[in-house]
């Protein structure tokens, strides 16, 4: 035994290695230059290696392989070797460590997580039993504390509560003056003294402070974003306290600065964040002053589509389907902004309610009036009143209805006549209204609807030319996709089953569900739920439809209404 360490000798090579295969703990070589094999279970496990020579120098070959003198080694040398390379381990430790919190202060986006990292590594790099992150207010009008840690109680039984900015705290005094606190005894401050320690929260939580360190979180301008306040020095759980040293007071203002950094990266992050979910909410809502007969379909459709991917990825059907937070985040906001592209399509179309437009219309229903008040011949008796009886009921059928079969007749006999008036030829009805009348489901003749179909190219295209953050890159494709089928007979790109994913099967089948359901689009009545379902069953029947997902859509119905209710009452998106 020297100082703390155990000492093994060996007598041969082979003890040696018998030796060093039973140890578990880390250990030091001091092997003879002729005995040592760099390729033994002995060297390549131990953590130093001195080569003992003779008539030679101390040298240093490598990190960790050192040369010595085998004359003047006794122990006495060999227990200033240890303390040495036990010093240096503890700080080639204390290294990693700091290289450690330093990485993960930079990738961690959780704020809770981020403030109870940062504590737990001040109170191991210091040995402290407790402590508290303080951080300040955007104005620096206030100070709040975020995080508390003890080792000998749950904290959380602590009130978080705001600490008065004033020099009379701790926290208050070093958030002003950005002096460090180094105080021996909580309770030995002088009573002169500007700052006070607070002894109710010993009292309350039957716990006494003794030795207390505040550090401010400065950033590398220099400004102060919070505090760190540690209490209770220990070289282990059972010791007694002791004052911090200095050199605890160097590492603790050379790593709240890196805190304090972190913080402040994360408060920005967190309002860049914020500004974009703002702006992404905002867009929705230009989206729907722009086409109000549509309005709140981009909300329930995100709220679909994230309540039905969380039963998809229970299911055991999609056992390698992982739904992580950022293909979470990615899939609701392009729901939330697949219909952006309405701001490129024609206003009088997305607005168009009936079959005509108003003023269409109207220069209809006059021009049928000129042609029963101009024409006399009374052979063609019977074409004019049908003209008037189709003029009758001009109105109903504009309305975005199925037809009778007597006005499917009445059409028919109209429709090609054309007179000769003063000279002029005046049909009963042109082409472009002829396509209106044609119109079965709707509101959108033909090439209407092919103009509102490019709506999807239009988001792809606009959301594409935006620089998304790494996590949102696939937000244009996924938004661009809920009118694709698997069978290759959607638009804009005519994806198939080979390129169409998870995500996107599940929002093609959740936004043909909420447009079909929807109470607030004029041109037609809500669908009641069943009858929706029943046409979305078709399609997947018809192979345009992923069945799998649809079936857990069927069977976790109830519950997914329930999580859409709650979130478009709570508001809360992105």
């Amino acid at each position: 035994q020297i100082n703390s360490a155990k000492v093994h000798t060996y007598s041969t090579v082979h003890d040696l290695e018998s030796i060093t295969k039973e140890l578990k703990d880390p250990f030091i070589l001091f092997v003879y230059n002729e005995d040592l094999d760099m390729n033994s279970n002995s060297a390549v496990n131990s953590d130093f290696i001195f080569i003992i020579d003779y008539e030679t120098e101390f040298e240093q070959i490598s990190n960790n392989i050192f040369k010595i003198d085998g004359e003047r080694l006794n122990s006495f040398s060999i227990g200033t070797i240890l303390s040495l390379t036990e010093m240096n381990m503890k700080l080639h430790h204390r290294i990693v460590d700091n290289l450690e919190i330093g990485i993960n202060l930079t990738v961690e986006k959780d704020p809770g997580k981020l403030y109870n990292m940062i504590l737990t590594f001040l109170r191991k790099a210091t040995g402290a039993e407790a402590g508290t992150l303080y951080l300040m207010s955007e104005d620096r009008e206030k100070i709040y504390f975020v995080c508390s840690q003890n080792s000998l109680f749950d904290t959380r039984m602590i009130e978080k509560k705001e600490v008065p900015f004033n020099k009379e705290s701790l926290v208050g005094f070093v958030c002003h003056t950005g002096d460090v606190l180094n105080i021996p005894d909580a309770y030995a401050i002088p009573e002169n003294s500007p700052y006070h320690f607070n002894k109710e929260i010993d009292k309350k939580m039957n716990y006494k402070t003794e030795s207390i360190i505040t550090v401010p979180m400065k950033t590398n301008s220099g400004d102060i974003v919070g505090a760190v306040q540690l209490l209770n020095k220990k070289k282990s759980p059972d010791a007694e306290a002791e004052p911090f040293s200095k050199f605890d007071e160097l590492v603790l203002k050379s790593l709240s600065t890196l805190a304090a950094v972190s913080v402040e990266n994360n408060r920005l992050l967190i309002e860049t964040e914020t500004l974009l979910n703002n702006m992404i909410i905002s867009s929705v809502k230009a989206i729907e002053q722009r086409d109000p007969a549509t309005k709140g379909h981009s909300l329930r459709v995100s709220a679909l589509l994230v309540a039905l991917l969380k039963k998809i990825a229970e299911s055991k059907k999609f056992i390698d389907f992982k739904l992580d937070q950022q293909t979470l985040k990615s899939a609701e906001t392009a729901a939330l902004l697949h219909d952006f592209g309405k701001v490129g399509v024609r206003e009088k179309i997305l607005m168009k309610e009936e079959r005509f437009y108003p003023d269409q219309l109207e220069a209809l229903k006059w021009r049928l009036k000129y042609i029963t008040a101009s024409v006399k011949d009374k052979n063609r008796k019977q074409e004019i009143q049908d003209i008037r009886n189709f003029t009758d009921i001009l109105y109903d059928l504009n309305r975005p209805a199925p037809y009778s079969e007597e006005q499917k007749s009445l059409i028919l006999r109209v429709q090609d006549l054309t007179y000769n008036i003063d000279g002029i030829k005046v049909p009963v009805l042109t082409d472009l209204e002829k396509s209106y009348l044609a119109i079965r489901a709707g509101t959108l003749n033909d090439e209407e609807r092919k103009d509102m179909e490019k709506h999807v190219l239009y988001s792809f295209e606009l959301l594409n030319s935006i620089d998304w953050p790494f996590d949102l890159k696939n937000v244009p494709g996924i938004a661009a996709s809920h009118h694709e089928k698997l069978d290759g007979s959607g638009y804009p790109h005519h994806r198939d089953s080979s390129s169409l994913g998870v995500v996107e099967r599940a929002m093609g089948i959740v936004d043909i569900y909420d447009a079909l359901t929807a109470k607030d689009r004029p041109y037609k009545k809500a669908m009641p739920p069943e009858i929706a379902l029943k046409i979305i069953q078709s399609e997947v029947d018809k192979g345009k439809l992923d069945k799998d997902v649809f079936e857990i859509f069927l069977k976790e119905k109830d519950s997914i209404d329930k999580e859409v209710q709650k979130k478009l009452k709570d508001k809360k998106f992105n």
